[in-house]
């Protein structure tokens, strides 16, 4: 697998101005949360307090997303401003996971795969440098964490991890991310995994955080735009002037040979019982005085006692594995049938509102027709309504004209009349004189 750079995007961290501190400062902040031990390859080592169960960046923690930095860890653990921001990470089969201090910070010193329903990460060994398209990184398959896609930004992803045991079939159906981010000038170079439309794809929209520098080391303090981190500057001064003050030596003599594990970069050559045992029994849990005389002896003469004990730890870690993996398994079924349930959920309110919507639209429509038959019978009343009017009008002027015609006519008749009596007036006196004329005429 190849760790490369297809794509580069420069980031400045930007640790807080005037702020700097010293490899001294890592002993003693964690002293208090575990142990220091005096590892031969990588000289002071620190392993957490913690369950055996713990695993880094993937216990009590999730992941967050930044304007800045993109994928960000954030950790519950009070220790963890420093174990999971600066320096890195690598798994002992007797001790556990161990954590070796660095110098400069990133948002998480992981690397990163993606592909179908899944997104996966896994710690990056001390030594292992990235820089833009320079860099190769075999992590052993039982350092990578997987996850369903749609709850990449649940801080309750825990509760989605697939289980350890099917981290080979899903190895082979994923492809490394190669998206790198950049600390600054002094190439402090990291991964800083999938895009965001890439998760969006799953998730929906993802709200990015600010990243603001923290006064005093702790756990970061998470607000509703914005993430508070303490990131100092870390002195880059000799690593032999500092010591924590109390150290445990690291006794090689306590492992079996049975447990030996090749920690080169390239494969880890412990088959897998070995390694289930090795995580269930060994996992950061202190070493036993009584497991180290155990181991002893099976170098020496009392192997049958050693192979007795053995198959009962195979027993015993194969029934807890088989426990293990159905409870997984119920609980894979229980996310899904809730997903389901979800989604029928969403489905049938999806369906109860697109009826609501038709039969508002049927009702809208219904109105719309009510109004226009509506206007339809009022033009019709308006226009018989003038009809009617007209109609009385004319009968009206009719009636007028009938009433008139008589006395039109009465007038007319007394006209001629008067005509007529004027014309034989005339006539008449001019008969008079002549009969008084002829009157006269016969008495002389």
């Amino acid at each position: 697998m190849l760790v490369g750079a297809l794509m580069a995007r420069p980031v400045e961290a930007q640790p807080r101005v005037g702020v700097s501190i010293s490899f001294q400062t890592f002993y003693d902040a964690l002293s208090p949360y575990g142990e220091w031990i005096d590892y031969p390859e990588y000289g002071y080592t620190w392993r957490p307090r913690v369950g055996a169960n713990f695993r880094p960046y993937a216990t009590n923690g999730y992941w967050i997303y930044t304007n800045d930095y993109e994928w960000m860890w954030y950790s519950d653990y009070e220790w963890g401003w420093a174990p999971f921001h600066y320096g890195r990470w690598f798994y002992d089969p007797f001790y556990g996971w161990l954590w070796v201090p660095g110098y400069d910070w990133a948002p998480a010193w992981v690397v990163w795969r993606g592909g179908g329903d899944y997104f996966g990460w896994a710690p990056l060994r001390p030594g292992i440098s990235i820089s833009i398209g320079i860099g190769t990184y075999n992590p052993p398959y039982d350092y990578w964490t997987f996850a369903p896609s749609r709850y990449m930004t649940s801080r309750y992803i825990s509760r989605y991890y697939y289980s350890y045991r099917n981290n080979v079939t899903i190895i082979n159906r994923t492809t490394i991310i190669h998206y790198h981010g950049n600390r600054g000038g002094r190439g402090g170079h990291y991964i800083s995994g999938p895009r965001r439309t890439d998760v969006e794809r799953y998730t929906g929209r993802i709200r990015p955080l600010s990243v603001r520098n923290s006064d005093r080391p702790g756990r970061a303090s998470l607000s509703r735009n914005a993430v508070s981190v303490y990131r100092p500057t870390v002195e880059r001064s000799s690593k032999a002037t500092y010591a924590p003050r109390t150290v445990q030596r690291y006794d090689r003599s306590a492992i079996a040979p049975s447990q030996a594990r090749n920690d080169g970069n390239n494969s880890r050559n412990t088959n897998r019982s070995e390694l289930s045992r090795d995580r269930n029994v060994r996992v950061n849990t202190p070493p036993r005085r009584e497991d180290a005389i155990q181991n002893r002896g099976a170098v020496g003469n009392n192997d049958i006692r050693s192979n007795n004990n053995r198959r009962i730890t195979d027993n015993a870690s194969r029934t807890r594995e088989n426990n293990i993996g159905r409870t997984e398994q119920m609980q894979r079924q229980r996310v899904e049938h809730e997903q389901r349930a979800r989604e029928a959920r969403q489905r049938s309110e999806q369906e109860r509102q697109a009826r609501i919507s038709e039969m508002r639209q049927r009702n809208e429509a219904a109105q719309q027709q009510q109004r226009a038959a509506e206007a339809r019978q009022r033009s019709v009343q308006q226009q018989q309504q003038q009809r009617q009017a007209e109609a009385q009008r004319r009968a009206r002027e009719v009636q007028a004209q009938r009433q008139s015609a008589p006395r039109v006519e009465s007038r007319l008749q007394s006209r001629s009349f008067e005509s007529r009596s004027s014309s034989s007036a005339p006539s008449r006196s001019a008969a008079r004189s002549e009969r008084s004329s002829r009157s006269d005429r016969r008495s002389r």
